[in-house]
């Protein structure tokens, strides 16, 4: 219970750091599976700021495994993505992946109450790769990281979100940026049922309008309830 109060308290903090108006964009905590083997399954669902969200993972074959996410802040801001990798058991109970996918958007930045809101929908082009340890001989903690590396491009409408003496005057801009988001995770709880925590930042680079910045949380917090399907990996599948 210590553990789960500490994690709410730090949900708390992380949202007041962040501001409190919303985002178009968001550090996406997509989960960091560790797949290990063939027909692996890994599914984590829960919140992070300000969303709920949920992530597939499965490993279709020796060496492949693909993976969807989802997330939700309302039903007019939403974003998922579908990534297909490869992995890798490294012995020892650890493991790398490398994923690659797109991701489809639509954010509603807003500066507070009464300021203006920015609008539109976004599309990301990602590299992923992930490195952990899965569970051991005496522990089930889990533990991962992982460097996300993409581009995004979007269409967004302002509505006085930059200078408030537009709020009534629609304003277009489309914006090409760079970015990487790196995420840390720890997982604890039993064999193939856990809870998860992923603490993740965004760092954006602008290639366009850059006199503004782009609407984006650079920190976010999440978790999650994450279930695997345990089975034990031959040895055959370890030394692939």
């Amino acid at each position: 219970m210590k553990k789960i109060r500490l994690i709410l308290v730090s949900l708390v903090i992380v949202f007041f750091i962040t501001g409190c108006g919303a985002p178009v964009y968001q550090t996406i905590t997509t989960d960091i599976p560790l797949i290990n083997h063939k027909n692996d399954i890994r599914v984590d669902a829960g919140i992070s700021l300000p969303s709920i969200n949920a992530t597939v993972s499965y490993g279709l074959t020796d060496r492949i495994a693909i993976q969807g996410y989802g997330g939700m802040i309302s039903e007019n801001a939403y974003y998922f993505q579908p990534a297909i990798g490869l992995y890798k058991n490294l012995g020892n109970r650890k493991v790398q992946e490398l994923y690659c996918g797109y991701g489809y958007g639509y954010g509603v930045g807003e500066e507070g109450i009464f300021f203006g809101r920015i609008f539109g929908d976004y599309q990301v082009y990602f590299l992923q790769y992930n490195y952990g340890r899965i569970n051991g001989n005496n522990s089930n903690t889990e533990l991962g990281f992982s460097f996300k590396a993409g581009y995004l491009q979007s269409d967004l409408i302002d509505l006085g979100y930059y200078d408030d003496n537009y709020a009534y005057i629609p304003i277009k801009y489309k914006d090409e940026c760079i970015f990487i988001e790196p995420v840390g995770m720890i997982r604890f709880g039993m064999v193939n049922r856990k809870i998860s925590v992923k603490l993740g930042g965004t760092y954006m680079y602008k290639f366009t309008n850059t006199d503004k910045d782009y609407p984006y949380w650079g920190l976010n917090l999440g978790l999650a309830f994450n279930f695997r399907s345990f089975k034990e990996p031959t040895q055959r599948q370890i030394k692939r």
